[in-house]
């Protein structure tokens, strides 16, 4: 539910969790999809709540992790060490 960001079914923040979830789903094969998806979402929602309270500034930190931070913590990070770690094993 745009302005607030909110889910329509639950009324939890979006994303959800279902909404995590289906996302992951949709773009299971697509990571970078995902994120840029998500980053266009994060730029509507930072101007519409912005437009709703304007004085709140502290929540931005929050908001970028509502939208980004769990995609990042939902793939495993693939470094080199990792690889020549799993080769080694």
């Amino acid at each position: 539910m745009r302005p607030l960001w909110l889910c329509r079914p639950c009324g939890q923040p979006w994303p959800c969790g279902a909404a995590k979830i289906a996302l992951l789903g949709e773009y299971r094969d697509s990571r970078v999809s995902l994120f840029l998806y998500l980053a266009r979402c994060l730029y509507d929602a930072i101007g519409d709540l912005h437009q709703l309270h304007p004085s709140d500034t502290s929540s931005t930190a929050s908001v970028f992790d509502r939208f980004l931070g769990w995609p990042a913590r939902s793939y495993p990070i693939v470094t080199r060490a990792s690889l020549d770690q799993g080769e080694s094993s």
